[in-house]
């Protein structure tokens, strides 16, 4: 059995300035969600992946949580052991 997380960002939350849904001049409309259409969104494991792999090649990379920038961030060895975002101090690994 294959099993898919997506990233959910919560775009679609209530707004906090006050306006309700209905006040919008143009309604968003959402399409179906299938089993087709959630093969195009990028998953937990997709994101958290292409990250690591930057940083894993030492270079610097998008952070997922902000779109900051991540650096990798060092140990006692010459491989990167994370990253840490200089916007958000996010941290990888």
């Amino acid at each position: 059995m294959t099993s898919m997380l997506a990233l959910d960002l919560g775009f679609d939350r209530p707004s906090i300035l006050g306006r309700s849904r209905d006040d919008d001049p143009a309604p968003r409309v959402h399409a179906p969600r299938d089993d087709q259409s959630s093969h195009s969104r990028l998953t937990l494991d997709d994101v958290v992946v292409g990250v690591w792999e930057g940083l894993s090649s030492h270079h610097t990379v998008t952070c997922p949580v902000c779109s900051g920038k991540m650096t990798p961030r060092y140990g006692s060895g010459a491989r990167p052991v994370g990253g840490r975002c200089k916007r958000c101090a996010s941290t990888l690994g």
